[in-house]
């Protein structure tokens, strides 16, 4: 059978190497061949290619993307970077579909310019957030049928790890921004965001440049509260130095869904555990009930990050196919709303008030700080 669409991937060993598993995504899907890899690494790019079986592999990604002849591309380093101009180097050569690490880009102007490229040249775009899940899906359906009631608010939580704080919210916290406005089923209003730094509001002498090429960066503990437009309230928090959490810092990632019937946690993603509380006081009574936990057999027994990654690929091979935007997972444009959520909590501290959506500033909110105290 030839395949409908030919694929290949970017990647960057040893900064941000191919994200999880991006490059391996297209396995078992049978109309794609995959047909090339691009890494400047030599030991990591023949590494690629004896994984993904890529006839061929070039040093440069331009290189691939000008002789390949590619339909669908991974951009896969988790270093975000490269993440803007792969992107955008994607949309003008051709390419049908991207498939991109999260997270999306440094800044929302940089999330801006991706999409635009997209947008002119006619590509779908999906991004590797945790929506993309058995269990996230499931317990969206659960919300839209009604089984907790109306969502009154939504509380997500950092790993709280060696990240905590504003790293944290950077690399983690959009898959958790991006879920919560998912279930929300809204667009953001307004935020108010709080930084510290070992309990002490930030100052210009702590932002830093971030680890992974993320960009300045202030902060080892952040809070965000959100207002969505249609009423719904969120809560995200991460803090340095709670021993508690740190012990099962990957169970303490995930986020609740507090309705007026029940709760919903989702934690531990991609292989999340999911519970349900059926009642809507949200407290534990004799009479109320108990929590259950929620197992989906497929899930449990398969690899999530492969299952995640085949579910994203065929959402977005169906939008390209159709000819619209990327809807049952995480879209371009969903990668940016989240990241406008990180930003909006920095932007939020460095003015000292709530700031309203869309933002007006479209920089770091720190360099922009810093330029401004000069």
């Amino acid at each position: 059978m030839t395949a409908t669409y030919r694929a290949g991937a970017i990647g960057r060993t040893g900064q941000g190497d191919y994200g999880h598993a991006l490059d391996v995504a297209y396995e078992g899907i049978p109309n794609v061949e995959f047909i090339a890899v691009a890494d400047p690494d030599p030991d990591g790019r023949q590494a690629a290619a004896g994984r993904t079986g890529a006839e061929q592999s070039y040093a440069d990604y331009r290189e691939m993307l000008e002789k390949a002849n590619l339909d669908l591309v991974s951009v896969g380093p988790r270093w975000i970077d490269c993440h803007a101009e792969m992107v955008i180097a994607c949309a003008e050569a051709g390419v049908k579909g991207i498939f991109c690490e999260k997270p999306f880009a440094k800044t929302l102007a940089e999330a801006d310019a991706m999409i635009d490229a997209c947008d002119r040249n006619g590509v779908k775009i999906a991004v590797a957030h945790r929506r993309a899940s058995g269990y996230e899906q499931y317990a969206k359906k659960l919300v839209e049928a009604g089984e907790i009631g109306e969502i009154q608010v939504m509380r997500g939580h950092g790993k709280d790890d060696h990240r905590a704080g504003a790293m944290d919210l950077m690399v983690l916290g959009t898959h958790i921004l991006d879920s919560m406005r998912y279930f929300a089923g809204s667009d953001v209003a307004w935020a108010h965001g709080h930084v510290t730094q070992n309990g002490h509001a930030v100052t210009l002498e702590d932002v830093h440049e971030g680890a992974e090429q993320v960009g300045l960066l202030a902060g080892n503990g952040v809070s965000g509260y959100y207002v969505f437009k249609n009423g719904v309230r969120a809560y995200y928090d991460s803090h340095e130095g709670i021993p508690s959490r740190n012990v099962t810092a990957s169970r303490w990632f995930g986020f609740e869904v507090y309705g007026t019937k029940g709760i919903i946690s989702l934690r531990a993603s991609p292989g999340t555990e999911m519970y349900i509380y059926p009642h809507g006081l949200w407290t534990a009574s004799e009479n109320d009930g108990k929590w259950e936990r929620i197992l989906i057999d497929e899930w449990e027994s398969g690899e999530p990050t492969r299952l995640s990654n085949r579910m994203i690929v065929e959402e977005l091979i169906q939008a390209v196919e159709e000819e619209r935007d990327v809807i049952a997972c995480s879209s371009g444009r969903d990668a940016r709303a989240a990241l406008e959520m990180i930003m909006a909590v920095h932007e939020s501290q460095c003015l000292g008030t709530r700031v309203a959506f869309p933002l007006e500033n479209r920089e770091n909110p720190y360099e922009v700080w810093r330029r401004e105290q000069e």
